[in-house]
């Protein structure tokens, strides 16, 4: 079923269903504080979903070759800006949430968190900017392939701390989004290994 959703109409898709998924239930309250902060956790799992689906995206079709993998490889730069959209969602929920509960958003959010939450917003623009070809054909393909794999391990390890910090409280949920993207790095590894053997066996 994965193979009618691709390319465009995939981003058109994900990003109309995180609008209307994410804005819906707070624009029905009044966009109160609380509704705020449910969007602001709503927004933050369904990123970590689609960065989870992009970023294992090779590692995936290596290790297990089929239909859905083979679908997940082919539109990862749709999922990459999928995930763009929703985190920009997000952003505009940490501004509103900042000027609604102005007092709850000081004590939910450290100068440290700001700091670190600007270079991955900063990472996010340049990956997103540099996935439309004419960009990418202009800083390079060095200069591309460092902003990005500078930029999705930046933003797995921020997912990671994200998550982490919260297991005390949030319990298996949140230990399992952490499962999942150590897992996910994990896969990355072995994957990138075993590329490294199979192109050692080459012939010269």
């Amino acid at each position: 079923m994965v193979r009618y959703f691709k390319g465009w109409s995939l981003l058109i898709l994900v990003s109309m269903a995180t609008a209307l998924f994410t804005l819906g239930y707070p624009a029905a309250i009044g966009f109160s504080v609380e509704a705020l902060r449910w969007g602001l956790h709503a927004t933050a799992r369904i990123s970590a979903m689609l960065f989870l689906l992009a970023f294992t995206a090779s590692a995936a079709v290596t290790l297990f070759p089929n239909a859905f993998t083979r679908w997940q490889i082919a539109n990862r730069r749709m999922l990459g800006l999928g995930f763009a959209f929703s985190h920009l969602v997000h952003a505009g929920f940490i501004v509103a949430f900042s000027m609604q509960g102005p007092a709850e958003y000081a004590e939910a959010i450290t100068p440290g968190m700001i700091g670190v939450g600007a270079v991955g917003y900063t990472l996010i623009v340049l990956m997103a900017a540099t996935s439309f070809r004419p960009v990418a054909e202009w800083v390079g393909a060095k200069s591309w392939r460092l902003i990005h794999m500078i930029g999705v391990h930046w933003l797995a390890l921020q997912f990671i701390i994200a998550f982490g910090k919260r297991i005390p409280t949030g319990g298996t949920l949140y230990a399992g989004f952490t499962a999942l993207f150590v897992l996910a790095i994990g896969l990355r590894l072995y994957a990138s290994r075993q590329r490294g053997k199979h192109r050692a066996r080459k012939p010269a």
